[in-house]
C-alpha cells in the first residue's frame, strides 16, 4: 500500500480526505506551531504522527525523523510527501527533500498562465497544480478538477 507524510494546515479537510481514503497510508508531520482545533487531533490520535519542534534546526528534525521511522515498527514508510496548503506545502517539500523523499520543485509550484474561453478576457494565473492534476489523471489516479477562480 501507498503511504504520504502529510504536512499538516489549519485547514484540515485536506488531511480529512486523504485520511478517509483506505488506499493510502498516511504519516502526519505536524509543525509544534500550526494551531489545530481539539476534535481534529482527537480525530487524528490514532495516525502516527511526527512533531516538528520548531527551535531545532530542519536538518536535525530530519534525522530524527529517519530514527523514528527505523525505530518504529509498523509504521507505514512514506514514498511521498505533500502539504494541504502553501505553508505546510512549503514545509513539505523542504522536509521532503532532507529525508529523501520525491517532493514538487519550485517550478511545479510556480504560477502557470491558464487560457480561459476569449469571453472570458485575460488569461488568468494559478499555482502548477493543474499541471500536476493532470499528471495523476494521466496516470490513472482521480483528480478533482479546479474551477477558474475570478
Amino acid at each position: 500500500m501507498n503511504a504520504i507524510l502529510l504536512a499538516e494546515s489549519p485547514r484540515t479537510a485536506f488531511a480529512e480526505s486523504v485520511l478517509g481514503r483506505g488506499e493510502v497510508e498516511v504519516v502526519l508531520l505536524r509543525l509544534d506551531s500550526m494551531p489545530l482545533s481539539r476534535a481534529y487531533l482527537r480525530r487524528t490520535a490514532h495516525v502516527p504522527t511526527f512533531t516538528l519542534d520548531p527551535g531545532a534546526a530542519l536538518m536535525d528534525e530530519a534525522a530524527r525523523y529517519l530514527r523514528w521511522v527505523k525505530g518504529t515498527k509498523g509504521l507505514p514508510r512514506p514514498w511521498f510527501v505533500c502539504g494541504g496548503d502553501p505553508e505546510a506545502g512549503e514545509v513539505a517539500r523542504r522536509f521532503g527533500a532532507l529525508v529523501d523523499l520525491p517532493e514538487l520543485t519550485p517550478e511545479q509550484l510556480a504560477p502557470v498562465p491558464v487560457a480561459l474561453p476569449a469571453a472570458a478576457g485575460e488569461p488568468w494565473w494559478r499555482d502548477g497544480r493543474g499541471l500536476l492534476e493532470t499528471d495523476l489523471s494521466d496516470l490513472g489516479n482521480s483528480a478533482k478538477r479546479l474551477a477558474p477562480s475570478a
